[in-house]
């Protein structure tokens, strides 16, 4: 035992300079202050909660009064870290052995290296290389020395103690799985305040040393009043500049009733059901703004299922509110350095430090956050420290699905089940956005569902809404008659402009040549294929939504003042939320909701007029084509069921509860949980993060040439230094491609035309002879679907 006359100084960390050590005390007072602090946040009136992650800031490093840690931690450049050198195990043994928490056992172990499963950190704690037990209990005497921690421990009573309430901090019902559930979500809120609180005391000590002046990172707070009336002044300015039309009067009346109920409503979950081109985007801002203002929320987080969407609205969200304000995250890759947990891992690295942008990225502390549903819902179920750091920013915020209808199915009842638990516990409200509303009602097939007075509508009068702001009309061709491309083809150019939505990425690109094949050379320029075998770039660039897309794009051609020819074919990508409009659009036969989202890019604003001047709808023709091919899984069964949907066409845009009834059939057959429920009331984290995939794992991004990204490989290249701000750079010029037997990726790889950016990165480059200008991937001169043996 250390005497108060030779008690060493023990480090936390040194700056990255070698130059400066932290003292451990310091470090872990400092967590502990910040951890209290965000938790306050969190769960204000909550005393034993707030108690307990401060108790884990104090904790989490206990294992760094080792001299084995001390002699590593000094060693410096080339160190190398090993059992003895690992340390989270001990500030987790004493959560659990002295202060009875099995809340903070979890957030402690994991605040370097991931979430645990509980049956892998049963083993460490069992283990005797480890002596968790005994060793704890001495680190915890070293700690409590009136040198280091003992003013802030002796507030926390341990379990030898006879007036102990420690085991109160938090607890669960074992016999109760959805108490157990409810139990896992508080340890993932834990674990993200403490993961935050470390990276920000280590920033702020890395900071200060650096600048020579004591920082601290700014961070902008939601004035929901401030940003309400300019939005408000924004839809205004809309009106003013719009024609003063039936459409523009709908608007005003969805983003009145919007904004009302959010001042006016208690918090909980609601749904906005509005059909394309009602306005959802200013009006579900203003609802969010409002009812941010009447419970003193701290932000509006937007989630939207693809990118063009978000780089379109995060657009408008930045000019109207201020760049200041709106964080548009929509990047694969987190800067931290342990966004992969790792079971070998000894877990001893320190936090990174990144810039201003990438700070935001990495916790949410903005005003109003724009991401993808993947960004959202993998990190509710995140167990890397890269992931799950943000998620105690969630709470106290109104959070916003937009075409919420997208969100995945296979992991519907996991997901509504951590929104009901964020809603109830930590003050979130949900606001649901489609024209085609899911509405998730409780059912055999969704067991975690609604019930009928849990989820309100906003829309005022949705019949009568969807009645004034119908655009189209539709043409359902019979099911004994199918077309092939070349049928398809001869439709699609009869008339001066057209869309077409097909179910693969082989279908368009087949669809694309017919077309090609049928129309003169001299209008070839006027036809344009968009599939996800191109990057986000590219699409962008040829939609015309890109910050300097090319002169002949389809935002142009559409223009209404002087519109040229125009053929889009197209996966179902374009299908939601893209602002352009066609007087036609054909739809190959699909799920009932993606045939309504396409029929949205058609006739969208209302403007469409026949030979006279008259107003006129557009035209949706739904046709089965000859190649019946579809993506396997929820997609063939939502086609499945369609059928039944259509005998009436009229009601496709009139009656939307269609959707509703639509959904809960559905639900019936689909897969809504591939096990993740129960391995989450087994506190199996890093399993659950495995599982819990938006998007299937046997996929692999591959950086493409395409402009830009074609310069910055050679650079990096050069370099041989690739970072995150470099990562977040290429993002945008990445496909996904399937990996494993037969695919085109093996191949690719086979015949070298896919090789690592650097020799020791696991980021791909495709070959620029493999990508196309105008279908994207190719080789041998087959897109992707085509390779698949």
């Amino acid at each position: 035992m250390y005497s108060e006359f030779i008690m060493p100084e023990f480090n936390a960390r040194w700056t990255q300079d070698r130059a400066k050590a932290q003292l451990l005390r310091e470090h872990l007072s400092g967590v502990a202050e910040t951890s209290a602090r965000l938790a306050s946040l969190v769960r204000a009136k909550d005393s034993k909660f707030v108690s307990a992650a401060k108790l884990a800031g104090l904790l989490h490093d206990l294992g760094k009064y080792r001299d084995s840690f001390q002699n590593y931690l000094n060693r410096g450049i080339g160190k190398k870290g090993s059992a003895d050198t690992a340390h989270s195990i001990y500030g987790a043994g004493a959560a659990l052995f002295q202060f009875e928490s099995v809340a903070l056992l979890f957030a402690i172990a994991g605040h370097h290296a991931g979430l645990h499963d509980q049956s892998s950190l049963q083993l460490a704690l069992e283990n005797p290389k480890f002596d968790v037990s005994r060793r704890a209990e001495q680190l915890l005497e070293i700690a409590s020395c009136p040198e280091e921690l003992s003013v802030f421990l002796d507030d926390f009573p341990t379990e030898q103690s006879s007036h102990s309430t420690a085991a109160d901090l938090l607890e669960f019902d074992d016999n109760d799985p959805n108490d157990k559930r409810r139990f896992e979500v508080f340890i993932r809120i834990l674990f993200s305040i403490l993961v935050d609180a470390d990276r920000l005391n280590s920033e702020q000590f890395e900071e200060s040393h650096r600048r020579g002046i004591p920082w601290e990172r700014r961070t902008a707070h939601l004035e929901a009043d401030l940003l309400l009336k300019r939005v408000e002044a924004a839809a205004e300015q809309k009106s003013k500049h719009g024609e003063a039309n039936e459409l523009n009067r709908l608007r005003s009346e969805v983003f009145a009733a919007c904004r009302d109920r959010g001042a006016t409503e208690p918090q909980g979950f609601y749904s906005l059901t509005v059909p394309t081109g009602g306005g959802k985007t200013l009006s579900s801002m203003a609802f969010s703004l409002a009812h941010a203002a009447k419970h003193q929320l701290r932000r509006v987080i937007v989630v939207i299922p693809y990118l063009s969407i978000i780089e379109q609205n995060a657009k408008e969200y930045r000019d109207i509110l201020g760049s200041a304000n709106v964080l548009e995250h929509h990047s694969t890759f987190d800067s931290t350095v342990s966004n992969s947990p790792d079971e070998n891992r000894t877990a001893t690295e320190e936090p990174s430090h990144s810039l201003t942008y990438e700070q935001a990225v990495e916790n949410w502390d903005v005003p109003v956050v724009v991401t993808t549903s993947v960004q959202f819902i993998e990190s509710l179920f995140a167990s890397a420290t890269g992931r799950a750091r943000k998620l105690h920013n969630i709470a106290r915020s109104v959070v916003v699905f937009d075409e919420v209808q997208t969100l995945p199915t296979h992991l519907l009842e996991p997901t509504l089940d951590i929104l009901r638990t964020l809603q109830r516990h930590f003050e979130v409200s949900f606001l649901f956005c489609s024209a085609t509303q899911p509405a998730f009602r409780k059912s055999a097939g969704l067991v975690t569902g609604f019930d009928e007075q849990e989820l309100r509508e906003i829309a005022p009068n949705r019949n009568r809404l969807f009645a004034a702001l119908r655009r189209t009309t539709y043409r359902i061709e019979p099911p004994e008659s199918t077309w092939d491309w070349q049928r398809l083809a001869k439709e699609i150019i009869s008339g001066k402009q057209a869309l077409s939505v097909v179910n693969t990425r082989r279908h368009a690109t087949e669809a694309f040549e017919a077309v090609c094949q049928k129309i003169p050379e001299k209008f070839r320029s006027c036809v344009f294929h968009l599939s996800s075998s191109m990057c986000a770039a590219h699409r962008l660039d040829l939609l015309g939504l890109s910050r300097n897309p090319p002169p002949n794009n389809i935002k142009l051609r559409l223009n209404q003042e002087n519109p040229k020819r125009c053929y889009v074919i197209s996966t179902q990508l374009i299908e939601a939320g893209v602002d352009i409009d066609f007087p036609r659009v054909f739809r190959a036969m699909g799920p009932l909701d993606s045939i309504v989202q396409a029929a949205g890019r058609c006739n969208r604003e209302g403007k469409l007029t026949d030979a006279t001047g008259k107003s006129m709808l557009g035209e949706v023709v739904v046709f089965r084509p000859a190649d019946a091919g579809l993506p396997m899984g929820i997609y063939a069964d939502a086609t499945s069921l369609t059928e039944a949907y259509i005998s009436d066409p009229d009601m496709l845009g009139l009656d939307p509860e269609l959707f509703e009834r639509y959904f809960s059939e559905l639900y019936q057959y689909a897969e809504t949980d591939r096990g993740i429920q129960q391995l989450r009331q087994d506190f199996a984290f890093r399993s659950v993060a495995r599982d819990a995939k938006v998007i299937s794992d046997d996929t692999v991004s591959v950086v493409v040439p395409y402009r830009r990204s074609i310069k910055a490989i050679a650079r990096i290249r050069k370099s041989e230094w690739l970072d995150y701000k470099k990562l977040r750079k290429l993002q945008r010029y990445m496909v996904n491609m399937r990996y494993g037997q037969g695919t085109m990726f093996q191949q690719l790889v086979a015949e070298g035309r896919i090789q690592p950016i650097l020799p020791e990165a696991n980021i791909f480059v495709l070959d620029d002879h493999c990508y196309d200008i105008q279908r994207g991937v190719v080789f041998q001169g087959l897109t992707p679907e085509e390779l698949i043996l």
